[in-house]
């Protein structure tokens, strides 16, 4: 009778021991190894982040050898100038009938390693392009969903997207061309909620009025945002504030 009694109290020391071990490991109780492991990857805060978005198209062609290039070396300087010391990267990006959008990303000095002329830098510029047509929506789309999706982004991180183009999009199609404006234009909205600002260069004067509309769609405060129809060796840029 007892040895009939302690195999029932046995068991049921067991079942509630066991029960207390499985409700402290889902309490948290005991420290959980898995947690208290780091991350596999660190991920770097950066500073500043610039996106240049170069239409290579054929309307646009003859102004980025005459005078866009040294714009596109301006703008770079000026605005990594403010960050000198802190973690920053430079995208570039194109816009023509090839559906790569996105060229580069890197640190700034790794544009200048990699390319050790005007000259070939523009080479890579056009083996990496269709000149057929200008892609202006969906290539600004694709460079501003990359941003988006930047690592390390925070609060205080400069953020700032250029466009050399004269902005004329060259889809006949005008289903195909809203549905595309459309995209491009949530896409913005979510990078302008980011904290991310918007400078339009060389903007078609036909093209001015549509942009403003967009730029004022997407929520951009002024100081987050400019537009010029000129190419100009000293660029006005946003002042992020």
């Amino acid at each position: 009778m007892h040895s009939e009694r302690n195999k029932y109290y046995y068991a049921a020391l067991f079942i509630v021991v066991f029960m207390g071990i499985k409700l402290i490991i889902l309490t948290g109780c005991v420290p959980n190894n898995a947690a208290e492991r780091e991350a596999p990857f660190e991920v770097t805060e950066l500073e500043s982040v610039m996106a240049i978005v170069i239409d290579v198209s054929g309307s646009f062609r003859d102004k980025w050898d005459a005078d866009a290039y040294r714009m596109f070396v301006n703008l770079s300087q000026r605005f990594f100038e403010e960050s000198a010391g802190g973690e920053a990267r430079l995208i570039i990006s194109q816009l023509s009938a090839n559906k790569q959008a996105v060229l580069f990303e890197g640190h700034p000095s790794d544009l200048r390693k990699r390319f050790r002329s005007p000259e070939e830098f523009s080479q890579f510029l056009l083996d990496n392009s269709d000149p057929s047509s200008s892609r202006v929506y969906d290539a600004t789309r694709q460079t501003i969903d990359y941003m988006n999706g930047l690592e390390g982004v925070t609060e205080s991180t400069r953020i700032l997207t250029v466009i050399l183009s004269d902005l004329r999009d060259s889809e006949s199609d005008g289903t195909i061309r809203g549905s595309t404006g459309q995209a491009m234009l949530d896409s913005l909205s979510a990078y302008q909620q980011r904290g991310g600002a918007l400078a339009l260069y060389y903007v078609a004067n036909e093209e001015i009025a549509r942009w403003r509309e967009v730029i004022s769609r997407a929520g951009f405060e002024p100081g987050f945002y400019t537009i010029e129809t000129e190419i100009s060796a000293k660029p006005r840029l946003p002042d992020f504030q």
